[in-house]
């Protein structure tokens, strides 16, 4: 039994690492971004509005996904994903198959464009919550969960490193990217359903419930079995005395025993399950803690586990009271209390706004950039395309080393030199600020190479320390929720940022158009860095915030500390 448990544990932590690596395909948008100016005649702002839009359903919907995560479990969640990336997908390929030609209308379908990438930011969003919510309480009680956050993660941002090389690889010489959105569609599709028949929580109530009741039902047979093996004897012995019905009394008593020894047997429920995880996955399932124990005072009902193991209440005369579960719920909602309240999420928000909201600028607007540098250099339309692909896997590449770099480095930097997570937080948000330096110092399109590095190695390390800190400060079983809200940051700052870069290019295009004169031949209107630098001088500003907010993270739990002590003397 236990070969098995840890065979299934296996097997979902590596659906939960499949799952975050199909689903990390927001950031693809840089790929294939400029096709909505070139094939559908968008505008730099109109297409940064669909970015930005896609983001914040990207984002916004964290909170849902996380509390549906821990409610209803994760598989669920991951079939949603892969429907929403699926049609999300299949939607923009039609869009891109459909013209052939800018449209002369073009902001009629910003809205639909708008819609249909969000259906693909909504899916990732709905495959990364499930996946970190399943990982954070499987890996509850480990040392290393930093390294089991990690992995996911770091797949997660390896994503766009697979399917950019897919890209460049196989679609580079397309005129529209309808085929490589076809193909992204079915592969996120495919990859969650299958996933999520994998995908378990270790301590899932319905699966103790159900395991319970298959020891019961055999238990049962075997009882009957011996009660009619004995009557036979009985039968023969009843001539002698009635012996034949006082030994089959006995093997009911016995069976009995046994039953009880069986269901409340560790094999059964979870192995060495403690009492206050036992509270905890009651509370999540909505049973009795008595009954996940086994306690035969409060067994399954048949219609108790066709309603997904939810026991129904009952009196005294069952023996069995919602005590337990009710302080379990009461324990979580008071978490949940404390998170709102406490100065430290607020800080850690903050922070995600305004250190995200500059990364994410650069990330789903390389593209663009790269466009605009290359009209300096003798590169033709395709091998612009697959240098843009390159800058885009560069990135996700270093934000995938980041992320399990850090993963590891953070948990020796907290359990061998006691130090807090939030410290290597404050070294990520210094990275981001220089990183928006440079990018406002840009003057050759090679400079895009290690401005790629550096706003990947940043990214990559926030977005491991900062779910890692969320679980071990508001605690494992609240991670769905307490994360969800926190990563409504990047949806805010990332439309934020992304509007100031799409306004910022636009100005500066008009500016160049200008300058030129009415007469001036449209090939020679092209973008160069005037059209971003001006964005990256105003989001270097804004990731100065973000260092703020995080070095508050790092130091607010200390003062709360010092604060206390000195009230108490």
């Amino acid at each position: 039994m236990e070969a098995r448990e840890q065979y299934t544990n296996t097997l979902s932590y590596l659906a939960t690492c499949v799952s975050m690596l199909c689903g990390g395909t927001t950031s693809l948008f840089a790929t294939y971004g400029s096709s909505f100016g070139e094939v559908l005649g968008f505008t730099q702002y109109e297409t940064n509005l669909v970015a930005s839009l896609g983001d914040y359903a990207h984002y916004m919907s964290a909170p849902l996904f996380g509390y549906l995560s821990t409610r209803m479990g994760p598989t669920r969640v991951v079939q949603a994903a892969g429907v929403l990336m699926f049609g999300g997908y299949v939607g923009l390929s039609y869009a891109f198959g459909y013209f052939s030609s800018p449209a002369r209308d073009a902001h009629h379908y910003v809205a639909m464009m708008s819609m249909l990438f969000a259906f693909v930011g909504v899916g990732s969003k709905a495959a990364y919550m499930a996946s970190m919510a399943t990982t954070a309480r499987n890996f509850k009680q480990s040392r290393h969960s930093g390294i089991a956050l990690g992995i996911p993660l770091s797949l997660y941002g390896l994503s766009t490193f697979v399917f950019s090389t897919v890209k460049a690889g196989w679609f580079e010489s397309d005129a529209t990217p309808s085929r490589y959105l076809a193909f992204m569609a079915v592969v996120s599709g495919a990859v969650h359903v299958v996933a999520s028949r994998f995908v378990r929580l270790k301590d899932d109530p319905r699966d103790a419930a159900a395991m319970a009741a298959a020891a019961r039902r055999r238990a049962s047979v075997s009882a009957a079995a011996a009660a009619k093996e004995m009557a036979g004897v009985g039968g023969v012995l009843d001539a002698d005395g009635g012996a034949g019905t006082a030994q089959l009394e006995m093997v009911e008593m016995k069976e009995t025993r046994r039953r009880r020894t069986t269901v409340s047997s560790p094999s059964i429920n979870d192995a060495a399950m403690s009492d206050e995880d036992t509270d905890a996955a009651a509370a999540a399932g909505g049973i009795s803690a008595s009954t996940l124990e086994g306690n035969e005072s409060a067994p399954f009902s048949d219609k108790a586990l066709k309603d997904g193991g939810k026991a129904p209440a009952r009196g005294s005369s069952d023996g069995a009271s919602p005590a337990a579960a009710a302080g379990a719920a009461h324990g979580q909602q008071s978490a949940i209390g404390r998170f709102r309240r406490d100065p430290v999420a607020w800080a850690l928000l903050l922070g995600l706004i305004c250190f995200s909201g500059p990364g994410l600028a650069f990330v789903n607007n390389c593209g663009s950039m790269v466009r605009a540098m290359a009209h300096r250099t003798a590169l033709t339309a395709e091998q612009v395309g697959r240098y843009k692909d390159r800058i885009v896997a560069t990135q996700s590449f270093f934000s995938f080393a980041a992320r399990l770099l850090v993963g590891y480095l953070s948990d020796v930097w907290r359990t061998r030199l006691r130090l807090p997570r939030a410290g290597l937080l404050v070294l990520a948000a210094a990275l981001m600020v220089y990183a928006q330096g440079f990018a406002a110092r840009i003057s050759r399109l090679e400079d895009l190479y290690p401005l790629a590095v550096l706003v990947g190695s940043a990214m990559g390390a926030v977005f491991t320390l900062a779910p890692t800190i969320t679980a071990e400060t508001w605690g494992a079983d609240n991670f769905g929720v307490c994360w969800g809200v926190i990563t409504l940051g990047p949806a805010i700052g990332g439309h934020v940022c992304n509007l100031i870069f799409g306004s910022s290019w636009d100005d500066g295009q008009q500016h160049i158009a200008a300058a030129a004169g009415p007469g001036a031949p449209q090939d020679q209107l092209h973008c160069d860095n005037r059209c971003f630098v001006p964005a990256f001088l105003t989001t270097v500003r804004i990731s100065y915030l973000g260092l703020l907010f995080f070095t508050a993270v790092l130091c607010l739990p200390r003062a709360s500390l010092l604060l206390r002590r000195r009230r108490a003397d």
